[in-house]
């Protein structure tokens, strides 16, 4: 069993060799690695040809600048292994990964399709250990209520020749991948902890930016263009979880100077959810938005 590791990467030169050598650490040898390297404008490319110098088992490929999806893609077009995973360039597997990974897939009776392992996100303060229960009955509605990264997923390559990521999708496209294929294939969750997640600056959640707006325009594209999965997630369920994106783009709107706009979708976040467990704390915020009392968000 040979493993495929994608690494997509943008001007992370400096944190990639700590990322590459955590899948050169592995127990289990059989694996490639492949870092995608998305229209960098640092020396992205010349770090990972010097590991590859010592280790032909790394690949470089390199792509004007697309976004993580189209990355990701590249690099599973350019794969030979079995299964395939992915690796966020800020993200390290712990030693053991591959080949617990390995023996959890062949434990099974059946061909194994899509693997979630657990996780540990580490900052510099501390580490948390995250771990999921097995998913139930309704497994797109499992994953839409437990985003799971890249990092933590493995998958066989014929699912992949079939079903990638959408690239016309952002934030949000690995969410929408897995629910894509758990509408077709059983998806399996490892209790192993298989990835280390680096918590800093960079990635840390900033309210200020547009990720929310990325988010929520990736979620109606989804689910316009993918009807049969959203249908399998209760109503109830959507319109919470697509309220608190609209809050956050609320959030956005107004650390921009935007208050206005940022109304308009506080507003909107009370019509999606009247009833959401934030909803005093939504008032609360169109009350000192229209007296121009200080918000602290």
């Amino acid at each position: 069993m040979k493993f495929s590791v994608i690494i997509p990467s943008y001007n992370r030169a400096n944190l990639l060799i700590d990322t590459i050598k955590s899948v050169q650490n592995q127990t289990y040898k059989d694996w490639e690695c492949i870092v995608v390297d998305d229209g960098s404008t640092d020396n992205t490319e010349e770090v990972v040809k010097e590991i590859i110098k010592l280790d032909h088992r790394i690949k470089y490929v390199y792509q004007k600048n697309a976004e993580r999806s189209a990355a990701r893609n590249n690099g599973i077009r350019n794969s030979s292994g079995e299964y395939i995973c992915f690796l966020d360039s800020d993200d390290h597997f712990l030693p053991e990964h591959f080949e617990l990974l390995k023996n959890f897939i062949e434990s099974q009776n059946d061909q194994v399709n899509l693997v979630i392992n657990q996780a540990i996100n580490v900052s510099i303060e501390d580490q948390e250990f995250t771990s999921l229960n097995q998913p139930g009955n309704n497994t797109i509605e499992f994953l839409y209520l437990n985003p799971v990264s890249p990092s933590r997923v493995c998958i066989h390559n014929k699912i992949l020749e079939q079903i990638k990521f959408d690239e016309d999708i952002v934030i949000v496209e690995d969410v929408i991948l897995w629910m894509k294929i758990a509408e077709k294939y059983p998806i399996y969750v490892s209790n192993h902890f298989g990835v280390k997640y680096n918590i800093h600056e960079e990635n840390s959640v900033n309210r200020k930016g547009n990720g929310a707006v990325k988010m929520y325009k990736g979620v109606a594209l989804a689910k316009t263009r993918y009807p049969n999965v959203f249908s399998k997630i209760p109503n109830h369920i959507y319109r919470d979880w697509t309220s608190r994106i609209i809050t956050n783009v609320a959030y956005h709107h107004i650390l921009n100077n935007r208050k206005l706009i940022g109304l308009s979708w506080i507003i909107r976040a009370l019509i999606m959810k009247p009833n959401h467990k934030h909803t005093k704390m939504r008032i609360n915020i169109i009350f000192k938005l229209i007296t121009l009392k200080k918000l602290d968000i």
